[in-house]
């Protein structure tokens, strides 16, 4: 009764979701710079999107296609696990909650406020623009499997 897909379905849903996602944090992050590029906020906010990819979410990213690979032709929107899916909720549900607070009364908003929302969403977008990279890798690899996927295996030294 449910719709099936293979692996590579599944993976290029996941990647296109994380590239909206990211599209969207993107753009509205720039929107509220109101016309004030700063550099300085842009480099801030890219600068943890990238520490925020590298070190959490690239491994998330990992583990999603390994969980596809090792689902196989299955459901199509478990593309991303229940949890997972929960947490794309909290996430949009906590964007939009910051957003109607900080512009509540858009006539009383101090521009530095706007700035820490700039710098917030568009750190969160660089992170998924960057870490969106493992979906895409395992999407155009050609070997069949996942092993390149998994973290290095650190050797004993005892």
């Amino acid at each position: 009764m449910t719709p099936r897909a293979s692996t590579r379905v599944q993976i290029i849903s996941a990647a296109i979701v994380w590239l909206i996602g990211a599209s969207i944090l993107l753009v509205r992050g720039a929107l509220f710079l109101q016309d004030r590029w700063i550099p300085l906020l842009i480099a801030v906010a890219v600068v943890v999107g990238l520490a925020k990819e590298r070190y959490i979410l690239r491994e998330y990213a990992r583990k999603a296609v390994m969980r596809i690979h090792d689902r196989g032709r299955a459901c199509y929107f478990g593309f991303f696990s229940v949890k997972a899916w929960l947490f794309v909720l909290v996430m949009m549900g906590g964007g939009i909650a910051l957003r109607r607070v900080v512009l509540a009364d858009s006539r009383n908003v101090v521009p530095w406020v706007l700035d820490v929302l700039a710098v917030v969403y568009i750190a969160v977008g660089t992170a998924l623009v960057f870490g969106d990279r493992v979906y895409w890798h395992a999407v155009f690899k050609r070997a069949p499997g996942y092993a390149s996927l998994q973290p290095p295996q650190k050797d004993d030294e005892a």
